[in-house]
């Protein structure tokens, strides 16, 4: 008994471990399915719904099958997360029906008659209760209040027809921005130093190659090829990050310093240094705020 007890605290320990070492997935598929969702919708509680997807697998994971647990994850991570939002559906499928036959017939009897109904004639047309019109208009209200993404007649959601002016001021907009900046950042920062200089220099400092050689003392082919193996190494670190991002060909030059370039960033990476890196808002946004 005690010796099951003993070997059960230990799996719980071993999952525990393997959930905190892949936090950074949770961002990455967050970013991946947030693109379905309209602005509106919290990236939060995407991030929570998915935090919980990688629990259940650190738990249900079995390295017997051969799967990776990266892969495994990512499968029970985005399903955590559309479930979360289907739960979330304030206007149900029926009620959605019943506000369509609603305003089907209002339109058939404006055509007709030339005047919106009353609603004793739209119960009438409908062949409804005058209390199921009541029912029916309420649900509507109470649902609409709660509920951007509803769809119109011509299934665009009122979420979609809201203008933002000021995007930059979009919380979650700005926040992807900012953790973005600190990506770039965070992937240049570690690059072997050589590397790391001929980026910044071309990149940032807009120098070209022939002078950035001259200065080293080397040709202007290596710094070119010093250039590549850097673009590279960092590309191959934002495909980790972001789904649109081409993978880098095996054969590309630098392969053994990319994998360990993509190993040091595995460790030291995270979510939270990364945005650290971007730095502090700027005094728009704050004020803003």
């Amino acid at each position: 008994m005690r010796q099951r007890a003993r070997r059960s605290a230990r799996s719980e320990s071993e999952a525990n471990k393997l959930a905190a070492e892949n936090l950074d997935l949770i961002q990455q598929i967050v970013n991946q399915v947030a693109t379905r969702y309209p602005r509106h919708v919290d990236r939060g509680e995407l991030w929570s719904a998915g935090a919980m997807g990688l629990v259940e697998a650190s738990r249900s994971y079995k390295p017997e099958t051969g799967v990776p647990f990266g892969r495994y994850a990512a499968i029970r991570i985005r399903g955590a997360i559309i479930d979360s939002t289907r739960k979330r559906d304030w206007a149900v499928r029926s009620l959605r029906r019943r506000m369509r036959e609603l305003h089907d017939a209002e339109e058939q009897f404006e055509a007709a008659k030339g005047r919106k109904p009353s609603e004793e004639e739209l119960a009438e047309a409908i062949g409804v209760p005058l209390d199921e019109i009541h029912s029916r208009k309420a649900a509507s209200v109470a649902s609409s209040l709660l509920h951007l993404d509803q769809e119109d007649q011509d299934r665009v959601s009122l979420g979609e027809r809201i203008r933002e002016n000021t995007p930059d001021r979009i919380p979650d907009e700005h926040l992807a921005e900012r953790e973005m900046i600190g990506t770039l950042r965070t992937a240049i920062g570690g690059l072997p130093e050589l590397q790391r200089d001929v980026i910044t220099r071309y990149y940032l400092n807009g120098e070209m190659l022939q002078s950035i050689a001259e200065s080293m003392g080397v040709t202007e082919a290596r710094i070119s090829q010093i250039r590549a193996e850097a673009v590279h190494a960092m590309r191959s670190y934002f495909t980790t990050m972001y789904s649109d991002v081409a993978e880098v060909p095996e054969d590309a030059p630098g392969r053994r310093n990319r994998a360990a370039y993509l190993a040091n960033m595995a460790t030291k990476s995270t979510w939270l240094t990364r945005l650290q890196a971007a730095g502090p808002p700027a005094a728009s946004h704050q004020a803003a705020g």
